[in-house]
This record gives structure tokens, C-alpha cells and sequence, in this order.
């Protein structure tokens, strides 16, 4: 009896760790997906807004709206952990929208405080053949993972652009039904300009923007 009863316990905390575990989560995102409070007299928010867009090049043609379910089932997400850490384990999410014209066009942010941090693009129906890449070939949906860009949040500044993540894709010659893109190559541009609209008009109250690009990863199609 004394023994059901410790495994019952056991079970518990370790169900309760795991809610607590994804609570904590859940509140990572939510801080990171929201916008911080500009320094307008009173305690400023320490997390500084990161923006950056992606693009899905297939052949000459962009991949529409790719944070937005596909009917094909693609689908962009963000994975942003500290630099140096391992991400499988962290959850992946959409990022914060500067307005709905320019989310609609690849562009995000994330909300973080000054420091050193790396960057994962995950895809639904998607698979990156580069080094240091993750996929997982589920039958219903593939899930891929990009290996990781790192970038720096500066102390100073509430406003960073990190840059333009390109990547170069085409339509796999032989693979499941349900994988309709292979990725190949990613490319950090620097499109600023573009930036600069966006900071001036839907993060006009964060102030002057300041760029500071990612490093992209060392990818080699494989």
C-alpha cells in the first residue's frame, strides 16, 4: 500500500512539475511577444523590441505571409533562446506584430533584454538540408528546425533591427506529400530602409532605431 502510494506521489509532483514547467514557458513567450513599455518617465521596461523579417524565396517568387497557415500546411515559427543554450527544448512561437501590413510581409519582433542571444526559424511542411539543422519526419506534418543566428541586444537603444533572414528553397524533387519545401541556403540581408518605415510609423514611440545585424549560421546544403 505504502509503495502505490509513493509512485501516486511521485506521479503528481512530476505532473506538476511539467505544468509549472510549461507555465513558465507560456510566460517567456508572453513577455517576449509583447510589446515593453517605452522609457516615458517612470520605471522603463528593460526588454528592448529586436526587429527582423524572413523571407521564403521559392525560385523568383517570395512565400506569402509566412507566419499564416498555408493550405499546404507551411508555416513559419521563431525559436530565440540565449546564446550557447540548447533549443530543443524550448517552445516555438509567432513573433510579436509591428502592424498587420508588415506581418503580413515577414516582419516580427521580439521583445528582450540586453544580451547575447541565437535565433531558429521552425517550419510545418518545410525541411532545411543545412548543417546543423533538425528535422523530424513526422507523416502528417514535417517539422524542421534552421540552425541558429546569433545576434546582440546593445544596452542602449530601445529599437534594434537584426536584419532580413532569406532563405533560398525550392519544391523537393522526391519526398512525402506532405513536405512541400527544401531549404537550402540562408542569407542575413540588410534591409534598414525598410526597417526605418516600420520603426518611424508602428514603433515610432520606441525612438531612433539602431541596426545591428545577425550573424547567419555557417550553412552548407548537405
Amino acid at each position: 500500500m505504502s509503495g502505490l502510494v509513493l509512485r501516486l506521489r511521485t506521479r503528481s509532483a512530476l505532473v506538476l512539475v511539467a505544468v509549472l514547467a510549461m507555465g513558465c514557458a507560456d510566460q517567456s513567450i508572453k513577455q517576449m511577444t509583447t510589446r515593453p513599455k517605452p522609457a516615458e518617465g517612470g520605471a522603463a521596461d528593460e526588454r528592448r523590441v529586436v526587429l527582423f523579417r524572413v523571407v521564403v524565396d521559392v525560385g523568383d517568387e517570395a512565400m506569402e505571409d509566412p507566419w499564416a497557415v498555408h493550405w499546404s500546411g507551411l508555416r513559419l515559427f521563431t525559436v530565440v533562446g540565449p546564446a550557447g543554450a540548447k533549443l530543443t527544448s524550448l517552445h516555438s512561437f509567432l513573433p510579436g506584430r509591428p502592424d498587420a501590413a508588415s506581418s503580413d510581409n515577414g516582419w516580427g519582433f521580439v521583445a528582450l533584454s540586453p544580451g547575447a542571444y541565437q535565433l531558429v526559424f521552425e517550419g510545418n511542411a518545410m525541411r532545411f538540408a543545412m548543417q546543423g539543422a533538425q528535422f523530424y519526419g513526422l507523416e502528417a506534418l514535417p517539422v524542421a528546425r534552421s540552425p541558429p543566428s546569433t545576434f546582440t541586444v546593445p544596452a542602449d537603444g530601445n529599437l534594434i533591427y537584426i536584419g532580413t533572414f532569406v532563405f533560398a528553397c525550392q519544391e523537393p524533387m522526391s519526398a512525402p506529400e506532405s513536405l512541400k519545401l527544401e531549404c537550402k541556403t540562408l542569407e542575413v540581408r540588410d534591409e534598414s530602409k525598410a526597417a526605418q518605415q516600420i520603426a518611424q510609423t508602428a514603433l515610432v514611440k520606441y525612438g531612433a532605431m539602431q541596426e545591428a545585424l545577425a550573424t547567419p549560421p555557417q550553412a552548407k546544403a548537405r
